[in-house]
């Protein structure tokens, strides 16, 4: 700092010094007219070079030098940023001396004892101005706050407590003053780097003893240094040119501002635009699934009534027949294989297909018993161990080699629903034996040995249910709530085995109790059994009662939950199997009275049609479509005589039919 105190030579024309007024004898300080302070500067322009700050903290620490080493010692004890003036020049000058006190201390000496309380602006002040025995370092202290205000343009007033309690041994301990201003010193390293003077000369005048802190004389050395080589055009503006650089860059950045706003308003409207554009490619794409399938129906339809025309046979001259000459008019021509042979007995179960394997289970009678010389018990054991054994019972079949190949796996409960998704065998619900009814989901490993619970349960306790997988979700059906067949349910859920969340589907028309379940085109079929005049108890397998209903949701599995159910005409047969064959919609057999009848759904029409004959007569049969080998194949169920069937029977389409 520069005091330039001077003689007045005129009274008329006053210069720094001092002038006597006329009829006064009291002597008038005459003092230059500084424009601005530090704070303002920083606070009205928020880009202001290193260099011009560095300047400024230059000019102070000359100030401090020139006020600790008078003889005796001037403390300031209120160097703040509004305490910094600035000339036209911008030269900074330390103003308001108010509470400056002359100490008895010589240059050199660090402390004196201090009559007047806390001095100047707290947050500038060392943990010493509390106590009566200060002195020139409390100048140092803040002029180390100062810098660091000067450098970030940040004012760092919002600090930590000086205390805090240690938690590992519940004492009080003082934070130091660079700790408190830890997220100020931070940004400053990260601009200037660590290894800058004016870091360490911020950390050094920042430290808790003041014996620690550097003198005024040792700073202005540091900041020489620092200012040593920086000479750049800037440093010599007035303060009327720098102003006027700070304002054309402020007006730059914030016409940058503006370009970035309006830019993001053009982005927002292109996103408009684009999800606009999206919501209507995603209304033409359901407009062409609906044609697709219209059009697939179309071409089922057309491939059921229409002669199939084929190359000309050389030797007869005439074109080959197609495979459903006239589905109004005749059966299908299915050729039945010779009766299989199955471990156990199978009535009301579920067939899964995997590759070329057949899970069937869900639904197993005891196995066969032989007297004497071969003499076969039919209807199974009565044994009860056997018959638990078999209600935890799955079958595989392995449709390869030279005939079916079969196989017992134990299941974690009994009465269950079963699916395949994603080539993974799925149980859900259930009895699990000693206890109550399961909503647990388990998966068979792929070395077909455990069984896991990778799916979260189903929120739905479930007894006789039934399930179907379609790509990545599985669907379950009805079944009891209780293991008595009773309080039926209509519920409906579906898993997403990506995600492993479970979704609530919309209701069936009525509850049902082991439904069958067969996914065609995208669209989920389900059979249900209902009651007219009593509760829906386990009554309503008298042949009476039962009902040849048929409902269907017109959407993917993953849409249920917005799906509502439409029911399609009656079956020709109570409660069938149903099943997929080569596209259409099968109904075999039937529930109550076993029956032969095989049935397919002509959506064209809206009607079903007898188009063959079992071999057997069966009742609460499962089937399923093997599309390895194109064959239908028929599991289990009852005779005519109520007998259980233990026996699976195996068709496929003649080819060769005319």
């Amino acid at each position: 700092m520069q005091f330039a105190l001077g003689t007045s030579s005129s009274a008329h024309r006053p210069v720094p010094g001092y002038l006597l007024l006329p009829r006064s004898r009291l002597p008038v300080l005459v003092m230059e007219r500084l424009h601005t302070s530090l704070d303002d500067m920083l606070e009205q322009y928020p880009d202001i070079p290193l260099h011009v700050k560095l300047s400024i903290l230059h000019d102070v620490t000359k100030g401090l030098v020139f006020l600790h080493t008078r003889n005796p010692v001037i403390v300031h004890r209120d160097l703040t940023a509004r305490n910094v003036l600035l000339d036209a020049a911008m030269t900074a000058k330390i103003a308001d001396l108010g509470n400056s006190r002359i100490t008895n201390l010589r240059p050199g000496q660090l402390a004196g004892t201090m009559t007047m309380g806390i001095p100047g602006t707290l947050v500038y002040m060392p943990p010493e101005a509390s106590t009566d025995h200060y002195g020139p370092p409390l100048d140092m202290f803040s002029f180390g706050h100062l810098c660091l205000f000067t450098a970030t343009q940040v004012f760092p007033g919002d600090l930590l407590p000086s205390t805090y309690t240690d938690p590992r041994k519940n004492k009080v301990k003082a934070r130091t003053e660079l700790e408190r201003r830890e997220s100020y010193m931070s940004p400053l390293e990260a601009t200037l780097g660590k290894t800058h003077g004016l870091v360490s000369l911020v950390k050094g005048c920042l430290e808790n003893d003041p014996r620690r802190r550097p003198t005024a004389s040792q700073a202005l050395d540091r900041m020489r240094d620092m200012m040593a080589g920086l000479r750049p055009p800037f440093l010599h503006m007035n303060r009327f040119q720098l102003e006027k650089t700070l304002t054309d860059k402020s007006a730059e950045a914030e016409a940058q501002a503006r370009e970035i706003a309006d830019n993001r308003r053009r982005l927002q409207h292109l996103n408009q635009g684009i999800e606009e554009l999206r919501s209507k490619k995603a209304e033409l794409e359901k407009e062409v699934e609906v044609t697709a399938r219209e059009k697939a129906e179309l071409q089922a339809v057309t491939e059921l009534q229409a002669v199939e025309i084929e190359d000309l046979s050389k030797q007869s001259g005439k074109p080959k027949a197609s495979k459903f000459p006239d589905i109004l008019k005749c059966q299908l021509p299915l050729k039945w294989k010779t009766t299989t042979e199955m471990p156990m007995g199978a009535m009301v179960a579920q067939a899964v297909v995997i590759g070329e394997k057949v899970y069937i289970g869900g639904g197993m009678m005891a196995v066969k018993k032989v007297r004497g010389s071969g003499e076969r018990v039919v209807g199974g054991s009565t044994d009860r161990e056997e018959k638990k054994r078999a209600q935890l019972s799955i079958l595989e079949c392995s449709m390869t080699g030279e005939g079916p190949q079969w196989r017992t796996i134990v299941a974690p409960t009994g009465g269950f629903a079963m699916a395949a998704v994603d080539n993974q065998l799925i149980i859900a619900g259930g009895v699990v034996p000693g206890a109550n009814v399961s909503d647990h989901v388990s998966v068979l490993d792929s070395d077909n040995k455990t069984w896991t619970q990778p799916f979260p349960a189903m929120p739905t306790v479930r007894f006789m249910p039934s399930a179907i997988g379609y790509k990545r979700w599985l669907v379950v059906v009805g079944g009891s709530v209780t293991p008595d067949d009773k309080n039926l349910i209509n519920v409906v859920e579906v898993l997403d085995t990506s995600s492993k969340q479970w979704y609530t589907a919309s209701p069936l028309p009525r509850p049902t109790l082991r439904p069958s379940l067969a996914i065609i085109q995208d669209t989920l079929y389900t059979s249900y059994v209902s009651a007219e005049e009593i509760p829906f108890t386990k009554q309503i397998f008298i042949p009476t009662l039962i009902s040849n209903a048929i409902s269907c949701a017109q959407a993917s599995p993953n849409n249920l939950t917005q799906t509502e159910w439409q029911e399609l005409p009656d079956t020709l047969t109570p409660f069938p199997a149903l099943t997929s064959f080569h596209g259409h919609l099968l109904a075999v057999g039937a529930d109550d009275s076993p029956s032969s009848t095989i049935a397919m759904y002509l959506p064209h029409i809206q009607q079903w049609q007898k188009v063959a004959e079992l071999p057997t007569p069966r009742g609460g049969c499962a089937c399923c479509f093997l599309p390895a080998t194109k064959q239908l194949l028929v599991f289990g169920g009852e005779d005519e005589n109520q007998d259980h069937i233990f026996t699976m029977d195996i068709c496929e389409l003649d080819t060769e039919h005319n």
